[in-house]
């Protein structure tokens, strides 16, 4: 029974060894912010509109994003409005990754969009990190043209779906 519990205990450290990520506050610390972002060395280039965009919604789910290529990207939220607000009309499911699937009985009337999240500020990453799913909220961000992040060391991330959108988050209310 012993040697079950000590195979036990090291295959849970294993797995927590594997799913360990670095919290959002101690990636915001490494963080230079100013036209380009940077973290631990590494500049990051998006194509971010110039104005400030006033995202309006209904936060459905919030998930914790991490990729250890692109670290500047800390959360996932799904934003919605009208049917795909109610949780009884329409299913979403998180995929892992910044991928998502939703489904519903019915064509369900509305808007759901997917914001991949760059914090602006160490401010911003805070007012992300108290989110909770539930909030209608207005987030103040610049949304990225192309949808795209480009590395200083050749690391690159790209959304291809239309309602997916990564925004350089700057305030939410």
């Amino acid at each position: 029974m012993k040697k079950l519990l000590i195979i036990a205990l090291v295959i849970y450290g294993f797995y927590q060894y594997l799913k360990w990520q670095p919290s959002t506050s101690s990636i915001v610390k490494e963080m230079s912010f100013s036209e380009q972002l940077s973290f631990n060395g590494v500049v990051y280039y998006s194509d971010w509109v110039n104005e400030l965009e006033s995202i309006t919604g209904y936060v459905r789910r919030i998930d914790r994003h991490y990729d250890e290529n692109i670290p500047i990207i800390t959360y996932d939220l799904v934003m919605t409005s009208g049917d795909f607000s109610d949780p009884n009309l329409v299913r979403v499911k998180h995929r892992g990754g910044g991928n998502y699937f939703w489904s519903s009985d019915k064509q369900a009337k509305g808007s759901i969009i997917f914001y991949h999240t760059v914090p602006n500020s160490a401010l911003a990453q805070s007012k992300l990190d108290s989110l909770k799913a539930g909030a209608s909220v207005t987030i103040l961000a610049k949304v990225s043209g192309n949808n795209e992040i480009k590395a200083s060391n050749g690391a690159f991330f790209k959304l291809v779906h239309s309602n997916h959108k990564i925004i350089r988050v700057e305030d939410i209310k």
